[in-house]
């Protein structure tokens, strides 16, 4: 809980230093436009600074909580649209740097998200309210032509900017869920295993039943029953495994917990950075099916990141512990200040796909920061039904 709370303070500050950043942009374009109250004269000038304040407004709102921002580029555009009429029409000059920011600002935000055929509506969009305000709002002459040819690359960059983001941003969604269903794939072939071997139980049980029970014909066709019911449900998940694995039959043994030692042998063979802490006996600890296995792969995944993200890390403790309702495991490291574990933690896809196994157990994951330079994975895991 202390990680998560720290990685969401993290995030809200980035977000408050976007806004600072984002607000500093527009006032000092808003400044410059301001300049042209000197040139123009004042009454005829303050459409320049007053358009870009109410298209920054505009854009700015896109920060609200719930709010589209494909609506909230909509608007802005309708609202430059307008004035570059209004401008037209009156012949007053109204060339808004601000403006042109915040147009470029809001087209980058919409594209990022935006499917195929609303990404085409925002670059022509965009194009007619960035390009054309220059060339109708702008002085006649030279300084028009200027504008046009400066807004006109804006614009080709501000498009090229939004698409690049896109498709990053859908390459990590789709990366995202093959790591979620490559782990669904993990649980479906161990829920498999546990599974099959209860009702082999049962096709067992129900086989020597009708060897030592009296001939009695109706108990006799029930227990036929039974031992038919089981074969065809084993059949039909193993074919169904079969179909999910792509046809190979072969499998890895399930991990579990007695693992973690050699494990973390394996990691640290020299024994001088890992340290492991555990409840005694933890390795023969009778658990509910998957549960061992996912404390197991959790505590692996960790150590992988550890030696990705933070090679530097001299100290790594790997905890776990039983409690009478749940299994608590976790790994520690210090090298959060000297390599990236952030990036193992939120911008790889191996604790997505740990979230998702966790939380088909009704458990919860944590990853973040929980001091000075420490990073922490921490995942726990109910032991009783709920």
């Amino acid at each position: 809980m202390i990680a998560g709370t720290a990685g969401a303070g993290r995030l809200r500050a980035l977000r408050w230093a976007g806004l600072a950043v984002e607000i500093a942009g527009y006032l000092v374009w808003l400044a410059v436009d301001c300049l042209a109250l000197v040139g123009i004269g004042v009454p005829r000038g303050l459409a320049t600074p007053l358009t870009g304040a109410c298209v920054a407004v505009v854009v700015l709102l896109r920060r609200r909580p719930g709010v589209d921002v494909r609506h909230v580029a909509t608007i802005a555009f309708a609202v430059s649209a307008i004035a570059t009429l209004a401008g037209w029409l009156v012949h007053v000059p109204s060339m808004s740097f601000a403006e042109q920011l915040a147009l470029a600002v809001v087209t980058i935000a919409a594209l990022r998200h935006a499917d195929d055929r609303t990404a085409v509506l925002l670059v022509l969009a965009a194009g007619v309210v960035i390009v054309a305000s220059p060339y109708l709002r702008a002085d006649i002459g030279l300084t028009r032509t200027g504008y046009t040819i400066l807004s006109a690359l804006g614009w080709g960059g501000t498009v090229a900017i939004g698409l690049v983001l896109r498709e990053a941003g859908s390459r990590r969604a789709s990366l995202l869920e093959r790591a979620r269903a490559d782990e669904r794939l993990v649980l479906a072939r161990e829920l498999h295993d546990v599974v099959a071997h209860q009702v082999t139980g049962i096709v067992v049980a129900a086989q020597a039943a009708r060897v030592v029970v009296p001939a009695d014909p109706d108990v006799a066709r029930s227990l036929a029953a039974i031992e038919s019911a089981g074969a065809d449900a084993l059949a039909a998940m193993r074919a169904m495994v079969g179909v999910l694995r792509g046809g190979d039959a072969t499998r890895a043994p399930g991990a579990e917990l007695g693992g973690i030692p050699e494990m973390v042998r394996r990691f640290d063979p020299d024994g001088t950075r890992v340290r492991l802490l555990a409840d005694p006996g933890f390795e023969h600890a009778v658990l509910p099916a998957g549960v061992a296995a996912t404390g197991y792969r959790v505590v692996q995944e960790a150590l992988t990141n550890v030696r990705r993200h933070a090679p530097a890390a001299t100290s790594v403790e790997v905890e776990v512990r039983l409690r009478a309702e749940e299994l608590v495991v976790g790994v520690r490291n210090d090298g959060a200040g000297a390599g990236s574990p952030a990036r193992g933690a939120t911008g790889g896809f191996g604790l997505a796909g740990m979230a998702e196994r966790v939380g088909a157990l009704d458990g919860t994951l944590h990853a973040g920061p929980c001091g000075a330079g420490v990073w922490s994975v921490t995942a726990r895991l109910p032991v009783r039904a709920r």
